[in-house]
């Protein structure tokens, strides 16, 4: 059986470094040492270009700010309809085509067919449960991940 988390809650921002710096303020006061650890992407994804920031939390749940890039794109659309908001909950397994497996046979369906992820990490892969199967959050449950420096990296010893 994989090993799991909760990793972070993603939050769908207008202006990436704009809420880099109400987020950073309010964890200075909130989680001062999360404030002080971040790291940043970018990538395409479903044919969307987007850009992220995540304050690392070691052991806990991070916060994730992202920016769709893509005009016309759907997340561009879901920030029109519902503005800044929380985007989804993430789950990091060490396995996570095991866990999408796990999850279809306890009859959570899930959004995509096949796991997909940033053309930037080949190796870091992601699949989700939509809302309506979920109590109305978008779940994400994607390969783990470990932070060197401000860059994401693949876990040793995890399928690639």
């Amino acid at each position: 059986m994989p090993e799991m988390r909760l990793d972070h809650i993603a939050l769908l921002v207008n202006d990436l470094d704009a809420a880099v710096q109400t987020w950073r303020r309010l964890l200075a006061i909130l989680d001062p040492g999360q404030a002080e650890r971040i790291t940043y992407g970018e990538g395409t994804e479903g044919g969307e270009q987007m850009r992220w920031a995540t304050f690392v939390n070691p052991g806990g749940c991070a916060i994730q700010l992202f920016e769709p890039l893509t005009e016309g794109g759907f997340l561009k659309k879901i920030l029109a309809k519902r503005g800044e908001s929380v985007h989804h909950v993430a789950f990091l397994s060490s396995d996570v085509d095991e866990t999408c497996r796990e999850l279809r046979e306890a009859g959570f369906p899930l959004v995509q067919e096949q796991q997909t992820g940033p053309g930037t990490m080949p190796w870091l892969r992601w699949n989700f449960i939509a809302p309506g199967d979920a109590t109305g959050v978008l779940v994400e449950v994607a390969q783990r991940y470990a932070v060197e420096g401000d860059r994401w990296v693949p876990v040793e010893g995890d399928p690639q």
